[in-house]
């Protein structure tokens, strides 16, 4: 096939060298001269590149050759992940997701010409970046992402003018990014995340003027944030997270009017939020947590209108949540937990009608919760533990069915639970612990089969205890402990199969401990202290297999201490004191080499 194409090639060119003799006879020596001289270097320039290709095929492991089968004959055109331009020559070599094993050190990048895109993600290329691939003149992309490549990034590649788009990300790439990379004024997608990349951020990053995606995450950049980024005016994505960066976010971000992303976290920033993000009108997701700022939220951000994600968590930020906020009608996620935020929640949070996840968590909030929160109907978290937040909760809360968590622990809360709180049917995870609620536990928890996490430990939440628990498949924690609930343990308790912690210490129920907890082979901890149970300990609770803790302690319980007890290996506590139990510890205890009574 190959032969039969090279020979229409030439008959081709023999044609053509006959027309212009025939019609052009004055014309016909030079002409002709000139067209055999570049059908020559044509087929120089095809045979060197078959030849380098070739070479280093034969340079890599069995199965990597085995993979590039197709590479044979004098026509690389047909090679797999091969195209060629209008003159036969190798434009684009594209083998990523081809599980080749090697080093770019054997293919010599100087007979590849005219390659204009070299892409070799994900692979197991190793070693260093060959020095020789300066030589690729043309080259308009190159992606050597997703392998396992080492060294420093050569100096060299700053003289690949042509080069639009640079991925060297996850590798093992180390030292400095060199200076010469921000010389490549085409230069519009820049990924280097997930190296070991140090040094500084050049201030020279602000001559990219056609940058628009700068990828630097996952490495160990130290020092500041030079503030000629705000030159590169036509950046959508800045992504520097997790790495070593000090200081100031400078002011001059807020001159990228086409940023849309802008990725800071998890770095050792400080100083205050610049003002000025609030010009970056385009902007969808931003990113800050994990960082020392410090200061106010200034009300500046409800300027970016399209925001999508906020997330500002674990800083030190103090001062108010501006009201502001509640012009940002797209914020799906807002993430404000760990720091030092006071004052109340604002009202206008209502307006954000978009909203899915609002988490507070661990700050210094006071006042009531605003009722404009109950018209959140797409909020799936709520999150305001660790505040100083008072009042009681508005029955309209009790309306957003999408809530999946609904988290209220450690803040003044007085009055009744919203009984319809789980009026979708879908919560997971109910805290109100460590409040003053009163009351039954809420009737809509009966039917809510989807929880997992339930905490409403330390209140003056009362009422009959069956009648505030239902069937729960998937519950993974209860604790109820330090309220005034009475009556009896269901037996239906058995059923919690995938329950490891049942914690009911401190309360007045009375009866006996039913058999069929038992059955929770899963459980790890169960406190049943500081009651009124009575009977005896169920012989059945030595098939718990995976507990840790058991704590009966100051009930009235009779009877013996079950030897089956001593099967549990894993048992590292057990706290019956405080009862009117008999006889000995069972000598099984014994090889319980973890046990501390």
């Amino acid at each position: 096939m190959a032969s039969s194409q090279k020979q229409l090639s030439m008959l081709f060119l023999a044609y053509v060298l006959l027309l212009l003799t025939q019609e052009m006879p004055f014309l016909a020596s030079s002409r002709s001269s000139s067209l055999v001289a570049l059908a020559s270097a044509t087929n120089q320039t095809r045979y060197e590149e078959v030849e380098a290709l070739l070479t280093w095929k034969s340079k890599l492991d069995s199965g990597s050759r085995f993979t590039l089968s197709s590479w044979n004959g004098t026509n690389p055109c047909s090679w797999r992940g091969i195209n060629c331009d209008s003159l036969g020559s190798v434009a684009s070599l594209n083998l990523s997701n081809s599980t080749i094993h090697g080093t770019l050190h054997y293919l010599n990048f100087s007979q590849l010409p005219n390659l204009i895109a070299l892409t070799l993600a994900n692979n197991s290329f190793f070693g260093k970046i060959p020095l020789s691939m300066a030589n690729l003149a043309k080259i308009t992309y190159l992606d050597l992402s997703q392998n396992n490549l080492s060294g420093n990034i050569p100096t060299q590649l700053g003289s690949l003018r042509s080069l639009r788009d640079l991925n060297l990300s996850n590798n093992d790439l180390a030292g400095p990014i060199p200076n010469e990379i921000f010389s490549l004024s085409n230069l519009t997608y820049l990924y280097l995340s997930d190296n070991k990349l140090a040094g500084f951020i050049p201030k020279e990053i602000g001559r990219l003027k056609s940058l628009a995606y700068l990828h630097i995450a996952n490495n160990r950049i130290t020092g500041p944030i030079p503030s000629s980024i705000g030159n590169m005016s036509n950046m959508e994505e800045i992504w520097l997270f997790n790495n070593q960066l000090a200081g100031y976010i400078p002011k001059e971000i807020g001159m990228l009017g086409s940023l849309i992303q802008l990725d800071l976290s998890a770095n050792y920033l400080n100083g205050s939020i610049p003002t000025t993000l609030g010009n970056l009108s385009k902007m969808k997701y931003l990113y800050l947590y994990d960082n020392q700022l410090s200061g106010p939220i200034p009300s500046e951000v409800g300027g970016m209108r399209f925001l999508i994600h906020f997330e500002l968590l674990r800083n030190d930020l103090t001062g108010p949540i501006p009201k502001e906020l509640g012009m940002l009608g797209s914020l799906s996620y807002l993430f404000l937990q760990d720091n030092q935020l006071s004052g109340p929640i604002p009202s206008t949070i209502g307006n954000l009608s978009n909203l899915n996840i609002l988490d507070f968590y661990q700050n210094e909030l006071f006042g009531p919760i605003p009722k404009e929160l109950g018209m959140l109907r797409s909020l799936s978290e709520l999150v305001l533990i660790g505040n100083s937040l008072s009042g009681s909760i508005p029955s309209i809360i009790g309306n957003l069915s999408k809530l999946i968590s609904l988290q209220l622990g450690d803040n003044k809360f007085v009055g009744q639970l919203p009984q319809d709180i789980c009026s979708g049917q879908v919560l997971e995870f109910f805290s109100a612990n460590n409040n003053h609620f009163t009351g039954p536990i809420p009737r809509g928890l009966k039917n809510c089969t989807n929880l997992y996490r339930v905490r409403l430990q330390n209140n003056h939440l009362e009422g009959n205890i069956s009648d505030g628990l239902g069937t729960y498949p998937y519950l993974d924690y209860l604790e109820l402990s330090n309220n005034k609930l009475y009556g009896e343990l269901p037996p239906r308790l058995g059923e919690y199969s995938n329950l490891t912690s049942l914690k009911i210490s401190n309360t007045r129920i009375s009866g006996v401990i039913p058999f069929e907890v038992g059955n929770m082979s899963r459980l790890h901890i169960l406190d049943l202290s500081s009651n009124s149970l009575v009977g005896e300990i169920p012989k059945d609770l030595g098939k718990l297999k995976s507990l840790l803790e058991l704590s009966l302690c100051d009930n009235q319980l009779v009877g013996y201490i079950p030897r089956e007890l001593g099967t549990s290996s894993d048992l590292s506590r057990i706290d019956v004191a405080g009862n009117n139990l008999t006889g000995s510890i069972p000598k099984q205890f014994g090889d319980c080499s973890k046990l501390c009574f």
